[in-house]
């Protein structure tokens, strides 16, 4: 039952409370005189809902479903800055806010997730309307207790020797949970605050992996407040703070390697669980590398007067960071460990977004960590979930086109891409596909068939010989000159590419299933 009240009350405040009036041509008047702005009513109904809040918290803290809606209700009532001002004005908040940052009880026995979520809520409404002094009282009295207790655990001489003390791992798991909640408070009007505020405990969280560098679920914490930093953050950040955020990134991955050198992960009956590590730095390069196509940054105009002269003069880039992290997770990529659902798609999502945003790079790996990406890209698209080989499908074109504009033909890639050739090529004509496919399997066919004219040719030319049925091999023959007769000489031109396109799709409605393996 007291979920279901506080469900309703959620979507009734999202939906009625403080409503944005310049959102309707109409909107029904008893519901704006009773809750809109500047009413008693809506002043009213927000002390009933935060006191709701207050009372769930402290009454069912053990029950953490309840208290996870519970915050999840706070947090509608502070994300909108119109409801976040009435909020603040009342006496409970200010209250909660102090029981959470001094870690009184109940609060302290709430379980992670809702701590986390209640960080949230407690740093949105931080951005309300109020007057300078009151905004200072109010950081002080949210933040500052968190950044003194975290730096008086840590400083502590005997550290090293009481970092497994039960009291101190859960100080050190209720700061990083903190942590990760005012990054998810992250938006485009307070960024430059929380920013800074957050740079100056994710140098302290690296030192902390090597702390509890066998403490796993301390270290899955701490690649998690990174994830959510660039997750949230990266977005909004300029050149400079960007490669802030790169540097201290870097340094996590090196540490991370440093500690999991010649680790094995060999246990194919281990839970997804104990990856946990593998997949959170899968997430971390990907939300790095998610910059370069999602830009909401200004030249830093949101940190205007929190600038370091000399950052200009540094040089880690994005691609360094993920890079170094393709080096660390492609070694210990096994098939077994692609056999699990989640872990998998987050690896070839991150292979992915690699080739299509930095194409350049991929032939400047090492040796063997090539190979590796290429057998990885032909594993997902010859033994894997449908979605998988779409992402492989879309991973190939950009890395044709890199090999057309180098014209290197003794690249290891180029050799590679006359292979991917034959398997693309045998996908569409001799194999069973979802078509949902057969645009992304299009795309990169016409590239590669680009790339390698005198191949493609041999390929149409050895299947055809191999028809004994004269009337088969007659429909083919027309099918792959039409095929190809909007595109001859195919070029990487897009008018070119969009009409191969289109006469892929008769060439599949013609001969699409013709010849596939049984």
């Amino acid at each position: 039952m007291g979920k279901d009240i506080v469900w309703f009350l959620k979507r009734w405040a999202k939906t009625y409370l403080l409503v944005d009036e310049k959102l309707y041509d109409q909107i029904s008047l008893p519901f704006s005189t009773a809750f809109g702005a500047d009413t008693e009513g809506s002043q009213w109904i927000i002390g009933y809902l935060l006191q709701k809040v207050i009372s769930n918290l402290s009454v069912w803290s053990s029950e953490q479903d309840l208290a996870s809606d519970t915050v999840q209700l706070l947090v509608t009532l502070v994300e909108r800055r119109e409801r976040a001002n009435l909020v603040i004005q009342c006496e409970n908040w200010w209250n909660l806010a102090k029981q959470f940052a001094t870690r009184s009880p109940p609060l302290n026995f709430l379980s992670s997730p809702v701590q986390r979520t209640l960080m949230k809520a407690l740093v949105l409404g931080g951005f309300a309307q109020m007057d300078t002094e009151t905004k200072q009282q109010y950081w002080t009295e949210v933040l500052q207790p968190l950044q003194q207790r975290f730096l008086r655990v840590i400083n502590q001489e005997n550290f090293q020797q009481m970092c497994q003390q039960e009291e101190v791992k859960q100080e050190i798991t209720a700061t990083l949970e903190a942590l990760c909640g005012i990054a998810e408070a992250t938006q485009i009007d307070n960024v430059a605050i929380l920013f800074n505020f957050l740079m100056d405990f994710l140098t302290n969280c690296i030192g902390l992996m090597e702390v509890y560098k066998n403490t796993p679920e301390t270290v899955n914490l701490i690649i998690e407040v990174f994830v959510e930093v660039a997750h949230k953050q990266i977005c909004y950040l300029g050149e400079s703070k960007a490669m802030n955020l790169y540097e201290a990134c870097l340094t996590l991955l090196q540490v991370y390697s440093k500690n999991n050198l010649g680790r094995q992960r060999v246990d194919v009956t281990a839970e997804e669980e104990q990856y946990q590590d593998l997949l959170l730095i899968m997430e971390l390069l990907t939300n790095l590398l998610s910059k370069e196509f999602i830009d909401f940054s200004d030249t830093d105009e949101v940190f205007r007067g929190h600038e370091p002269g000399q950052a200009a003069s540094r040089s880690v880039s994005a691609a360094d960071v993920v890079l170094y992290g393709v080096n660390l997770i492609l070694p210990l990529m096994s098939q077994d460990l692609l056999k699990f659902p989640t872990l998998c798609n987050q690896y070839y999502k991150l292979i992915t977004f690699i080739c299509e945003i930095f194409p350049e790079k991929i032939p400047q790996l090492p040796e063997d960590l090539f190979k590796s990406l290429m057998c990885s890209l032909e594993l997902g698209m010859t033994s894997m979930s449908s979605e998988v080989c779409q992402l492989c499908l879309e991973a190939l074109t950009p890395l044709a086109e890199q090999c057309a504009k180098a014209q290197d033909t003794d690249s290891p890639l180029f050799l590679a891409t006359r292979h991917f050739l034959k398997l693309v090529f045998d996908m569409l004509v001799l194999q069973k596909h979802n078509t949902e496919m057969t645009t992304a399997a299009g795309e990169a066919f016409y590239t590669l068939v680009c790339l390698h004219q005198a191949e493609y040719s041999e390929l149409v030319e050895t299947l055809l010989s191999s028809q004994q049925d004269p009337v088969i091999y007659q429909r083919l023959a027309d099918a792959f000159n039409k095929l190809t007769a909007s595109s001859t000489p195919p070029t990487l031109d897009r008018k070119q590419k969009m009409a191969f396109l289109k006469s892929l799709e008769e060439f599949m409605a013609n001969v699409g299933g013709l010849l596939c393996v049984k």
